[in-house]
């Protein structure tokens, strides 16, 4: 036992070692859950401490494609979720100076019936992941509606590539991470306007807000990463006619980065959040949700980045199945190269 305790040791430290010597942190994976309904509420992405510094600018282009199935009746109450869904998004973050960062986001979003029913429940059968029946289930089928007492409530129309909200972000590191100081704290805050068609189910029709404070530790290799935030949801008129109030989400974000060199690092991200429809009288729409995202970030050349990874359900009859997730980041500007 102790030579296999001094062997695990031994591996554990070469593998240490071969880990970044200066290791650059760009902050956690910025996915966010991809559940059609929470689509539609403000959400804080997860990030850093730290801040752009004055006139740095960052651009990116994320893409995240989502498999939902999820069904269930009570109360009068129901809820369908069959489909797949793609939100593609342009950001930017913008450094302001004295610790704050400006961000904006242009999402589109898309929904049909997909292809990955087949791909997904061979995944979740060699993994042993929740499969909440999918697998007796017609294959490529699409549905995602919401209905309280039989008016429908929420609806994500499928085909066409739309206009989702747009969010706009302020954030404040009010600690920065270094190397003297391992340590950082931030708060944001958000609006969102409703620029995304809310009969269609590709926003909520009204302003949200938002407010989050965000975390990091860093030691060694790994930075750490937590973000609590809030989100004040505007109710859209289809669902206040139905008689539902889509309801505030509160979420927590934990993550770590790995650099496992100077050019290769390893993501890993858990969100758990509240559902803004658990007004329905149903608890497979109405539970919270918690996810895992895994991903790598290649660093391709000094100020621009390429991200890919997976991301999946921990909850059973709740959160979307399988998530793939592609995103390539680009900086400019007269700081050097973080």
């Amino acid at each position: 036992m102790r030579r296999r305790s001094s062997s695990a040791a031994v591996l554990l430290t070469a593998w240490l070692g071969a880990c970044a010597t200066t290791p650059r942190f760009d902050g956690p994976l910025a996915a966010r859950n991809q559940h059609p309904a929470q689509l539609t509420v403000q959400r804080l992405a997860p990030r850093g401490a730290s801040a752009l510094a004055a006139d740095d600018v960052e651009l990116g282009w994320s893409n995240a494609y989502t498999s939902d199935f999820l069904a269930g009746t009570g109360g009068g109450d129901s809820f369908a979720m069959d489909g797949e869904t793609l939100r593609t998004a342009l950001r930017a973050r913008i450094g302001l100076g004295e610790g704050f960062e400006l961000g904006l986001e242009l999402p589109f979003l898309h929904a049909s019936g997909g292809f990955l029913d087949d791909f997904v429940v061979d995944w979740h059968a060699f993994f042993g992941f929740p499969d909440q029946g999918r697998d007796v289930a017609p294959r490529d089928a699409y549905r995602i509606r919401a209905t309280r007492n039989g008016a429908t409530a929420f609806e994500l129309e499928q085909h066409g590539l739309h206009l989702g909200d747009v969010p706009i972000g302020l954030f404040h590191s009010l600690l920065a991470p270094s190397d003297a100081q391992p340590f950082g704290v931030g708060v944001a805050a958000g609006l969102e306007l409703p620029t995304g068609d809310a009969d269609a189910g590709f926003g909520n029709g009204g302003l949200d807000a938002s407010l989050g404070l965000v975390l990091e530790a860093r030691s060694g290799p790994i930075a750490w990463t937590a973000q609590l935030s809030h989100s004040f949801a505007a109710n859209p008129d289809r669902a206040r006619a139905a008689g539902l109030d889509f309801a505030d989400v509160t979420a927590l974000d934990l993550g770590a980065e790995l650099a496992l060199d100077d050019s290769l690092a390893l993501l890993v991200t858990t969100q758990y959040e509240s559902s803004t429809l658990r007004g329905l009288d149903l608890a497979r729409a109405s539970d919270p949700q918690w996810l895992l995202w895994v991903a790598l970030r290649h660093r391709l050349g000094e100020r621009t980045r390429l991200e890919y990874g997976l991301g999946e359900d921990l909850s059973s009859f709740v959160a979307p199945d399988f998530s793939a997730w592609i995103a390539l980041t680009t900086s400019f500007g007269p700081s050097e190269p973080r």
